[in-house]
């Protein structure tokens, strides 16, 4: 079981943060729109070396991914660090990380989707809170909505307590726990390796994009399979979109979710406004939460 975590020390407007890429290549175009962004909102944004590289799937080879991220996380006056998109790539470079490095500069780290094992680490490696939240050519370029705004600047300058209201209760009760998870199918991803996460004792968040229900539906049977939603204290998820199948109804995922999770009892939550598609609130995990199914809100740093 993993303690809840320290909030990083707070970063806002006219600070320097880091802008890096640790997955998949980056758009120059949708970038430029982003880092815009990031300076509207007062950011001081210091580059990653690789940002605009291209190898193959990634934005970079993985030495050349780990050695410009290295690069910013050395540099003490930074005091968060973003990243530039998701896709693949993070878990080539799990190994190669430099947690010693990390653990001398404490600072916040957000993005979600294929950081999802990198930020989980922080939580668990240095005790941090990290944030799921949005990423800057692609959240802060497509832009972001007053509501996603607020929610990415009171994470970062760490104003909690917060509440956040979901859409539907699945199975009722209460739940108490630090908040962890981030994109399904990297959660699967991790499964059997060192990067695993500990989900005992955990509010799980989980969210994905773009997969159709029987996916969804192995994705969570491997989880329980594998002995981590076990010991949960509940479970909160967000948004899925719509599997790109043409020609299908949409789907009821409350419903297929429901289903995929009915041999377990503890709570249950859909339509946390957190995710893939917009509005993407940002969620500090490793943060003690409270899911309150009967308020219809999950609460984030309570007490």
């Amino acid at each position: 079981m993993i303690s809840p975590a320290q909030l990083p020390p707070p970063a806002g407007p006219g600070d320097r943060v880091g802008v890096a890429a640790l997955s998949g290549p980056v758009d120059p175009g949708r970038l430029e729109t982003g880092l815009s962004a990031l300076r509207r909102l007062g950011f001081e944004p210091v580059l990653a070396d690789n940002l605009l590289s291209r190898h193959g799937l990634f934005a970079g080879c993985d030495a050349d991914r780990l050695a410009a991220f290295h690069r910013l996380a050395a540099d003490p006056n930074l005091r968060a660090i973003l990243f530039a998109r998701g896709g693949h790539g993070v878990l080539r470079l799990l190994p190669g990380l430099d947690w010693d490095l990390l653990a001398r500069h404490p600072r916040a780290y957000m993005g979600y989707s294929d950081l999802t094992p990198f930020l989980l680490e922080v939580v668990r490696r240095l005790g941090l809170v990290a944030f799921h939240g949005p990423m800057v050519a692609a959240d802060l370029a497509r832009g972001m909505s007053p509501g996603d705004e607020a929610s990415f600047l009171d994470a970062l300058a760490g104003r909690y307590p917060a509440e956040l209201p979901f859409t539907a209760v699945l199975r009722p009760g209460e739940a108490r726990g630090p908040l962890l998870g981030g994109c399904l199918s990297l959660l699967t991803a991790t499964l059997g390796t060192p990067w695993a996460p500990d989900l005992v004792g955990a509010v799980v968040f989980w969210e994905d994009i773009n997969e159709p229900p029987y996916r969804i539906d192995r994705m969570l049977t491997h989880l329980g399979l594998s002995g981590n939603l076990a010991n949960i204290a509940g479970m909160i998820v967000g948004h899925l979109g719509e599997p790109q199948e043409p020609g299908r109804d949409a789907v009821d995922w409350p419903s297929q979710i429901a289903d995929s999770l009915a041999r377990y009892s503890w709570p249950l939550a859909w339509g946390l406004e957190s995710g893939h598609v917009p509005p993407n609130r940002t969620l500090p995990l490793g943060m003690m939460a409270r899911l309150d199914a009967e308020a219809g809100r999950l609460v984030l740093g309570e007490g």
